[in-house]
């Protein structure tokens, strides 16, 4: 089992003492900027300036891929940069690169940096030397530029070559001298809570080092914060903190003696841990926060192929209308390779004998191939699949890409995926978890996300026939009718299937008509108010 706790940890550069070579953040909006050169072969697509990815600012310079256009093969050379008086020089920059739905590029596309010093063109750096690579992530790079100190006729390439690739973006690139004192690197988190997060760094330092942190709430101004120093090992615990919460840090090293103290690095984003407590009844899940997704939800990789259920964020506009989707998805690692993946809601209280409304959306989408897709619903008393008590309520079959990616006449991934109830009456009162189990065969085995999830608790059919409850949707007059024969209303809410709730009214008699012309055409569920019970229905407005 493998749980998954946020670790954001968003690194830009602050105040630097040593001297500098060159600065390029592509804060001119400019490609190429002042003094840099562009080797453009493909006319189709190139480097460009891109304002949704930027790894600080607002810009940073990408190419994007698109299989349509053909290979691209485009380098971005620097202006000549002065190294005369240099004496151990290197380069820092940040690159990070994308690939489609998640599935590794069949690495045909190479990323590299290449240094010319006046009259030879050497490769200092490639892609491949990251390894494996997480999407659209950003890494900070350094390198050794040292072999250069002295020359005064230096300069840098920055070369895609790439077929199947999506994007290469890099941003922040600067020539320095290398600090004596070197700075904090290899940041990791520890223990993530709602009122801590703990830090972890690497030392390259010789001696005994300590360091120095100041930190406050996100986007404070450095010597406004709260300053701990002294500290002895490459550790930290930030406390106490608010659930759900961004918070920034600066850090330095303090090595002493004549070599003083590097630079300082930051500020440094994370954030705390989602408070999963928040999770009730009636239950929506629609991924609007990534944090609640890797705080609160447990993933496991059951047949151990390291690939599992992701939350994509940031990627893919499913339905065209300019803005990216938020859903949790599970592919497999390369054609024909059977799914056995879990997602597991976090703790729900339940209460014995109460029964249980769980309804999930969701869809597949062809990529390596044809998808075929099937899951289960299930019911455990632990989020693993080794649980002691679990039972499936729901199995799922045959599910194939219903709709087109992006469209926006109404034919999208969204509109047009499918939503399954099941029902779970608890036996003892205790918390449940409800898990996916992706479980598709190898054969029909491509992308399955999940767009939302929703839990409802509900009377028994006992408790709303006592009542004589009934209901109809009048679609001349757009109106939902609810009657009861004996207890009076008290509310209703409408949810959509992605969990929004839309409609939230009081109601006081027996017999209700709720105006619904204000709803787009599509399903909804109705949570239904009387006595302080509630019943759950689903509607169709056409």
């Amino acid at each position: 089992m493998k749980k998954i706790t946020l670790l954001i940890l968003t690194l830009s550069l602050g105040y630097f003492t040593q001297a500098q070579y060159l600065t390029e953040g592509f804060e001119s909006g400019t490609i190429p900027p002042a003094g840099w050169t562009h080797n453009q072969t493909n006319a189709n697509e190139t480097w460009t300036i891109s304002t949704t990815n930027p790894n600080t600012g607002t810009n940073s310079a990408q190419v994007a891929y698109d299989a349509a256009l053909g290979l691209q093969d485009e380098t971005l050379t620097s202006p000549v940069i002065d190294l005369s008086s240099a004496t151990n020089p290197q380069l820092v920059f940040y690159v990070n690169m994308s690939y489609y739905w998640g599935v590794t590029p069949f690495d045909n596309y190479d990323a590299i940096v290449s240094v010319f010093d006046g009259t030879t063109t050497t490769q200092i750096w490639t892609e491949a030397d990251l390894g494996t690579f997480t999407s659209y992530e950003w890494y900070e790079i350094t390198l050794d530029l040292s072999a250069y100190a002295g020359n005064s006729n230096v300069q840098l390439l920055f070369n895609y070559y790439g077929s199947d690739g999506a994007s290469l973006d890099i941003d922040d690139i600067l020539v320095e001298e290398a600090p004596t004192c070197n700075v904090p690197e290899g940041f990791t988190a520890g223990s993530v809570t709602t009122t801590s997060f703990e830090l972890n760094w690497t030392d390259i330092n010789p001696g005994t080092p300590t360091w120095e942190i100041e930190w406050g709430a996100n986007g404070f101004t450095q010597g406004g914060g709260t300053t701990v120093s002294g500290l002895t090992s490459p550790t930290y615990t930030f406390s106490p903190l608010t659930a759900n919460t961004t918070y920034d840090f600066y850090i330095r090293t303090n090595c002493g003696g004549s070599e003083g103290d590097s630079q300082w690095v930051g500020p440094i984003s994370f954030t705390s841990a989602y408070d999963c407590s928040t999770y009730g009844l009636p239950y929506s899940e629609d991924w609007a926060s990534s944090n609640a997704y890797f705080s609160c939800y447990t993933t496991e990789d059951s047949n151990v192929d390291d690939e599992s259920w992701s939350f994509n964020t940031g990627i893919n506009d499913l339905d065209g209308d300019g803005t990216f989707d938020n859903f949790a998805n599970v592919f497999p690692s390369g054609a024909g390779i059977a799914k056995d993946d879990w997602l597991f809601t976090p703790a729900i209280s339940g209460t014995m004998g109460a029964e249980y409304s769980v309804t999930v959306i969701y869809n597949s989408v062809d990529v390596h191939g044809t998808a075929n897709e099937s899951f289960n619903l299930v019911i455990a008393d632990t989020p693993s699949s080794t649980a002691v008590t679990q039972s499936t309520i729901g199995t799922y079959t045959g599910i194939t890409q219903s709709g087109a990616y992006g469209d926006t006449g109404g034919n999208d991934l969204i509109t047009q995926a499918y939503s399954s109830t099941a029902t779970y009456t608890a036996p003892a009162d205790g918390d449940f978890y409800v898990g996916i189990h992706a479980n598709t065969s190898a054969a029909n085995s491509d992308v399955f996300f999940v767009l939302g999830i929703q839990i409802t608790e509900t009377l028994s059919v006992n408790d709303f026939d006592r009542n004589n409850f009934t209901y109809n949707y009048n679609k001349d007059l757009e109106v939902l009718n609810i009657e009861s024969s004996n207890s009076p209303f008290d509310g209703i809410e409408i949810y959509s299937l992605l969990g929004q709730q839309v409609i939230s009214k009081s109601l006081s008699t027996s017999s209700e008509s709720i105006n619904v012309s204000s709803l787009n055409d599509g399903v909804y569920l109705a949570k239904v108010n009387i006595g302080g019970n509630s019943k759950t229905i689903k509607f169709v407005k056409n």
